[in-house]
């Protein structure tokens, strides 16, 4: 029931909120990376690059998103990133998901998002165009998902008939910055929703269904049944759980719901609090890897109850 009246609660002080969406990034943190692989795309070191970088970053914290610099990736030693080189989406994926496991708060990102720019010029008959195509792909970096892409989106702008040179290209896609950058910003926002959007009113609703691991140590199976039976029925946006796994004292189950993980922890201190487990337990998180904790075991204890019962 207190699960019901969380809930519930929730609903009653987001119908006094305004705008409930209008800041749709929840201060999620993210890293927004260029992919430079291809030799015509422009290049993450040029300083066109690092402008179009500024302005998206300006672009998301307007709507509440956390921008991971990625000045403070190349400047961690423990880490070492080299971004000299040009790199592939799958290479941003692999620095990005090392970044996330290096334990570093600083680093503790929802989502990456990875971009490419292609400027050229091409000469019509009667002048010539600055050309960008823009496309990229939103990563959710937790459940290790793939949420969607976006474009190619492709622009046109006039610049002068002398504009062949790479400066003069650089110039002209510099000054369209700001442009490029609403871009990239409002095409991943929208795959970015599934992250901070439910698909009713509660809050505790992501819309992407997220899998947890749960591992219980030194907990009785009656226990271990207890708190199973009120993750499915008590907490919100439960979608299934798996078999019990194991025997005592560490028992598994997998738990997959809509919940985000921070409420998923949340609940679970409460069930302690509920079986008056609180004080002999111990709840860790990694990821959606969560193990509860019992200082010592009851087990034996029960089974002598059990014997002297029946003597």
């Amino acid at each position: 029931m207190r699960f019901k009246f969380i809930t519930f609660m929730s609903l009653i002080i987001l119908c006094f909120q305004t705008n409930v969406y209008g800041q749709d990034g929840a201060d999620i943190m993210i890293m927004v990376l260029p992919d430079d692989s291809d030799d015509i795309s422009l290049a993450a070191g040029s300083a066109v690059s690092k402008a179009i970088s500024t302005k998206i970053k300006e672009q998301f914290h307007r709507y509440n998103y956390y921008v991971i610099p990625m000045e403070q990736l190349a400047a961690d030693s423990d880490l070492g990133f080299n971004f000299s080189k040009r790199m592939s989406t799958s290479t941003l994926l692999s620095l990005a998901n090392t970044a996330k496991l290096s334990g570093k708060p600083e680093f503790d990102m929802r989502a990456v998002v990875i971009y490419k720019v292609y400027p050229q010029v091409k000469e019509l008959d009667y002048a010539k165009l600055l050309t960008i195509e823009i496309s990229g792909e939103v990563h959710d970096v937790d459940a290790k998902r793939y949420l969607g892409d976006f474009g190619p989106i492709i622009k046109k702008f006039p610049v002068p008939g002398d504009c062949d040179s790479k400066a003069c290209i650089s110039g002209a896609t510099r000054k369209k910055a700001g442009d490029i950058a609403a871009m990239v910003a409002d095409e991943a926002r929208k795959k970015l929703a599934l992250l901070t959007k439910s698909d009713d009113v509660n809050s505790t609703n992501t819309g992407l269904t997220n899998t947890f691991a749960i591992r219980l140590e030194n907990f009785s199976l009656r226990q271990a049944l207890k708190v199973k039976g009120i993750m499915e029925t008590e907490f919100p946006n439960f979608v299934r759980a798996g078999k019990l796994q194991g025997s005592e004292p560490i028992i598994n189950f997998g738990y997959i719901s809509k919940a985000p993980q921070g409420k998923i922890l949340e609940w679970l201190f409460i069930v302690m609090d509920d079986m008056e487990l609180s004080k002999v337990t111990k709840i860790s998180a990694d990821q959606n890897n969560f193990i509860v904790q019992k200082f010592g075991s009851d087990i034996k204890k029960k089974e002598v109850e059990s014997n002297d019962k029946f003597n």
